[in-house]
């Protein structure tokens, strides 16, 4: 399982992520391709046709988010994937995850969303300090 350090994917869990699955666990797409890593997972959305896509994603299943989910164990492209309905989508949402977990910066965005809403939190709440200490002061 894919250990995460403070909502961060630690540096080796990311190049795990990227790695070659063992051979009994490749992903064999209906254009009789086998697809062993994120990359050529990525490069089989970008030339499969329309049909191919259409035959592992439907209402009912998304073989690309459960090979992602259970094989690669990436949580966050799994749901990612989900949400793509088309073949580009697809493509978009894995070569990005692949960018993010070469560049190291997989929880970055999260980070900041955490630090931005913590200090508008703590700015808020010492001006709403200020103003109730001054009515407090100001009536006494």
């Amino acid at each position: 399982m894919i250990k995460i350090a403070k909502n961060n994917l630690l540096p080796e869990n990311a190049n795990l992520i990227l790695s070659d699955v063992v051979p009994k666990h490749e992903f064999s797409i209906h254009m009789g391709i086998s697809i062993k890593n994120l990359r050529e997972l990525a490069e089989a959305l970008e030339i499969m046709d329309d049909d191919a896509f259409k035959h592992h994603v439907t209402k009912e299943k998304n073989d690309f988010s459960n090979w992602v989910k259970d094989i690669i164990e990436d949580v966050e492209l799994s749901k990612d994937l989900l949400k793509a309905k088309t073949r580009k989508k697809a493509f978009e949402a894995v070569s990005q995850r692949i960018e993010q977990l070469k560049s190291g910066h997989v929880a970055k965005d999260k980070i900041n969303l955490f630090t931005d809403k913590f200090l508008i939190g703590l700015i808020l709440g010492l001006v709403i300090g200020f103003v109730i200490s001054a009515i407090i002061n100001g009536l006494v």
